[in-house]
């Protein structure tokens, strides 16, 4: 049985893309619903701002206000009688908790319906997941002046959830706790075309996937009714408060890859994933989730990870195995139940579970699980799973080295190794691959920063050319001194296998394509788009160097192009 060292590290190395609900598959949900903000509202998006069910005026507005099924409701106040309903909230004022000059109005309410409904005219899921359950509402955030803006950008609307966020401790995981006295407001992703969604948050996202915390008959994305039948392992499902709040916390983790489960996103804005709920998930003979998507057009997604929320583990109810310390040096709960691949394997890991120096638990370093695939579906779910996810190997690094004792000697590559994991080194520390850049290692160089991912050199053709790729090659050159040097040009399609050195001969002074085919480092985006946004230039220092970053090294360097080589995810 294979095992992992560290904190739950698999296999490494994904994109850019769009989603559609197939059947009984999730097999790209639209954006993927992968995001780095809960909430999606501009500056209060990380501090999980939540607004209080108050009474604004009441000559003026409802009373008794409650939210049930994501409308607002309540009773008229006299002379008026009888009941509120959402649409009698236009005008109502919501006092913001901690921020005491500062109100939600509400502008304008109508019924949602899904994003994802009708974006696939050719497939579209077999019914609304959310009509009828939800309400949208124009939110505008009013200041103490009367100054008012609207809650979300873009003008986009926004769902109001019974849902509260706690942080015991300063240090301590974000809890969602169900409100009957507060709520939280979630922008919904705006559509750009057909399935490609931007912006928002992923509690919006969740929602209309239909896992909203409240009871939901509707069918979710992956065609499951969650509130009848049972699990795949022959759980029986309910339609309590509950379980669809167990499931709601539990997608908002695996759609932000907070892997410790702990609010802290290990993701980029738009990255793709597909997912199944205990419902539904493809196996194989041996009851084992499949290690590769089965579906014709989704084979490049594997296996990921399993989900577990142990933040909804009712009074009274044993929690699941592992949502219990077991042993002192066995300390969950994890939100990732177990990890065969990361999301984005060139991002810096964050979270308790990766952090040795934890203060609030020191022994989460030292657990060791194993791989996803060495667990049955049952055994999954007896430990408490509620998602599984698959991703794609797309991404590789692309880090600066700086020389040692020669700091302003600096290079940018692709080509580096893992450093051998110790009790003691960060979990993505990288070491320069010296033989394959060729490089006397006496020549020490040390890793300086992440400039960001570049698309992996092992995509299929079909993605380079759907997102219009270029590749982007290393060019060599020794001067007088013996000293290698490189830079980077980017390069639409593919080198000449006849003539490789042509794509390096617009640099005057003897530069070549370095090793040739395995010159090239990976893919950029020349136009920015999606995730791949940030800027990658060239830059000179006027002495021979060159250096391909996000930003310049140093005062001294100068970029040397009028445009930048492409667009990457950066690293801010």
């Amino acid at each position: 049985m294979r095992r992992m060292s560290g904190p739950c590290l698999g296999a490494w190395m994904l994109f850019m893309g769009g989603l559609h609900a197939t059947g009984a598959w999730a097999d790209e949900p639209a954006q993927g619903g992968q995001g780095t903000r809960t909430h999606g509202i501009k500056d209060f998006d990380t501090y999980h701002v939540a607004a209080v069910l108050s009474v604004a005026d009441p000559l003026t507005h409802c009373t008794h206000i409650s939210l049930e099924g994501g409308g607002f409701r309540g009773q008229k106040p006299e002379p008026a009688t009888g009941p509120c309903e959402p649409q009698d909230f236009v005008g109502h004022e919501f006092f913001v908790g901690g921020e005491p000059d500062l109100r939600y109005r509400i502008a304008a309410v109508r019924p949602h319906r899904s994003i994802y409904e009708t974006c696939r005219q050719d497939d579209p899921p077999p019914q609304p997941a959310t009509m009828g359950t939800t309400w949208e509402y124009e939110v505008l955030s009013v200041s103490a002046g009367g100054q008012s803006e609207p809650l979300c950008p873009g003008k986009n609307v926004a769902l109001a959830v019974p849902l509260a966020w706690v942080q015991a401790a300063p240090e301590s995981p974000w809890e969602l706790h169900y409100s009957q006295d507060s709520f939280s407001f979630a922008c919904v992703p705006q559509q750009v075309s057909g399935c490609d969604f931007e912006g928002g948050g992923v509690i919006a996202k969740c929602v209309d996937w239909g896992y909203a915390p409240w009871p939901n008959p509707a069918p979710t994305m992956t065609d499951s009714v969650l509130t009848q039948g049972t699990t795949l392992a022959g759980e029986p499902l309910t339609d309590s408060l509950e379980q669809a709040l167990s499931f709601h916390q539990t997608c908002l983790r695996m759609a932000t890859a907070d892997y410790c489960g702990v609010g802290i996103s290990n993701t980029l804005d738009g990255t793709p994933i597909g997912f199944h709920d205990t419902k539904y998930v493809p196996l194989t003979p041996e009851q084992r989730v499949v290690p590769r998507h089965p579906k014709e057009g989704a084979r490049d997604l594997f296996f990921e990870a399993a989900w577990v929320d142990c933040s909804r583990v009712p009074p009274g109810v044993e929690p699941p195995p592992a949502c219990v310390t077991t042993t002192p040096r066995v300390a969950p709960p994890f939100a990732a139940l177990c990890l065969s691949k990361l999301r984005w394997a060139s991002l810096p890991v964050a979270g308790s579970c990766f952090d040795r120096d934890s203060s609030t638990d020191p022994f989460r370093w030292d657990f060791t699980p194993r791989y996803c695939e060495d667990y049955t579906e049952a055994e999954l779910e007896a430990l408490g799973a509620r998602f599984f996810t698959f991703s794609r190997y797309l991404d590789t690094g692309l880090y600066r080295f700086t020389r040692n004792g020669a700091p302003e000697q600096a290079l940018s590559t692709t080509a580096y190794v893992h450093e051998r994991r110790t009790a003691t080194s960060h979990p993505n520390a990288v070491l320069l691959d010296y033989s394959f850049l060729g490089l006397d290692d006496a020549e020490r160089y040390t890793v300086a920063r992440l400039e960001g991912a570049l698309i992996s050199r092992s995509i299929s053709e079909a993605l380079r050319t759907r997102f219009h790729l270029a590749g982007l090659y290393r060019c060599a050159r020794t001067d007088t001194s013996k000293q290698k040097h490189f830079r980077h040009v980017a390069l639409p399609g593919d080198v000449d296998p006849q003539f490789p050195d042509l794509i390096c001969a617009e640099f005057p002074g003897g530069w070549r394509l370095d090793r040739e085919q395995s010159a090239l480092e990976g893919y950029v985006s020349p136009t920015p788009q999606g995730i791949a946004h940030v800027p990658l230039y060239s830059w000179d220092d006027g002495l021979g160097h060159f250096m391909t970053a996000t930003r310049a090294p140093g005062a001294k360097w100068q970029t040397d192009l009028t445009r930048p080589l492409g667009y990457i995810p950066g690293n801010p």
